[in-house]
């Protein structure tokens, strides 16, 4: 339900601005956009989201089997990154990322099936660092090679993958020893984080307008934080207004 809501309000803004600008609009586009997940780009997760719940019930049983097919499948996101890389490096162009199938996402369901079964992933702090620089390294060697801008700095990288592993590991780690019960500011952002999921893009379009500063860094750092801040404000608020409401907050996904 929140997907339709929020891609219907996408949808009517871009509508508005379309017609604003004196541009017709095209319907059956527009639809398209809806149901394929492309009211927004983030909103793209959920389509692959439904891809992937689909393919459950056999994952599952393929993970309890422990076959061989079952640890095949840990290189199908591997794979796919190597098709990624190859793709830029001989185009140079950067490649679709928000309109490919699940492949680049499935290591980390997998990964999520496979600790509900039983499997530990832990790791420390120091851990964290160090796929942190080494994802640093990686964008400047990518860059150095002349790939796209857009492709080694976004979250499609081997080290953005080790990255964002060796951090799920960590929260796993500090969950299984019931530290992240004691930081309640934590709790409160990630009890937030689905409808930050939906807001953040229309808030950092509001907030583009008003941050403008000659060093990228600075600017997207700026505009990063205001988004951020601004996006758990609004939902959390909107929790504590709605709390005696459920249907209406599980319309708008501040759930």
């Amino acid at each position: 339900m929140p997907f339709i809501f929020w891609s219907l309000i996408y949808s009517m803004l871009s509508c508005f601005i379309s017609v604003y600008n004196g541009n017709k609009i095209n319907w059956i586009k527009l639809l398209g956009k809806i149901f394929l997940g492309k009211a927004s780009a983030p909103f793209y997760y959920i389509v692959v989201l439904i891809q992937l719940t689909f393919l459950t019930p056999w994952l599952a049983r393929i993970i309890k089997k422990k076959s061989i097919v079952s640890r095949m499948l840990w290189f199908i996101t591997p794979g796919y990154l190597v098709f990624i890389y190859a793709w830029n490096f001989i185009t140079k162009k950067q490649p679709l990322f928000y309109e490919t199938p699940f492949m680049a996402w499935f290591l980390f369901y997998y990964l999520g099936l496979q600790v509900r079964n039983g499997m530990k992933l832990k790791c420390n702090l120091g851990f964290v660092i160090g796929t942190w620089i080494l994802s640093c390294f990686e964008a400047f060697a990518l860059k150095m090679l002349g790939m796209e801008v857009g492709f080694y700095t976004s979250q499609i990288t081997f080290g953005s993958f080790l990255y964002a592993t060796a951090v799920i590991g960590l929260i796993l780690k500090n969950a299984e020893n019931n530290m992240l019960n004691k930081l309640s500011m934590i709790k409160k952002i990630g009890d937030c984080s689905y409808g930050i999921f939906y807001i953040h893009m229309l808030i950092l379009s509001v907030v583009k307008c008003f941050i403008i500063n000659e060093n990228w860094l600075i600017m997207s750092g700026i505009r990063f934080v205001f988004t951020a801040l601004i996006s758990f404000a609004i939902v959390y608020i909107g929790q504590l207004m709605l709390k005696n409401h459920e249907k209406a907050l599980k319309i708008v996904g501040f759930i």
